[in-house]
């Protein structure tokens, strides 16, 4: 039987070499909003959801990751909706994106 391989596509993100020391307290905060939303999800905490999506959203901006505020912006608007199917798919791409952008600097 032919082994399979998954290959993961990675994102590439080029930000300003003063960011370096910050990136990666950056990532996990990131990662630890992404559970925070998930635990606010299952309570149905419109309000926290649309107050953590607004901030990451700003917080992406201000590091240079663009893709993580548009999903952030897609978050903020699904919680402004009590739409918890659009939260989900949200958070689930937040935390793929999470794993698989690469950082350089330059």
């Amino acid at each position: 039987m032919p082994q399979t391989m998954t290959t993961t596509i990675r994102e590439r993100v080029t930000l300003d070499t003063s960011f370096e020391p910050l990136v990666g307290r950056f990532m996990a905060n990131r990662q630890t909003d992404a559970i925070t939303m998930l635990r606010a999800l299952e309570t149905r905490d419109w309000r926290t959801l649309a107050a953590i999506s607004h901030a990451v959203k700003g917080a992406g901006g201000t590091y240079g990751f663009d893709r993580i505020s548009e999903i952030a912006a897609a978050i903020e608007r699904a919680a402004l909706r009590a739409d918890a199917e659009g939260i989900a798919t949200g958070v689930a791409e937040l935390s793929d994106y999470l794993e698989r952008v690469e950082v350089a600097y330059g």
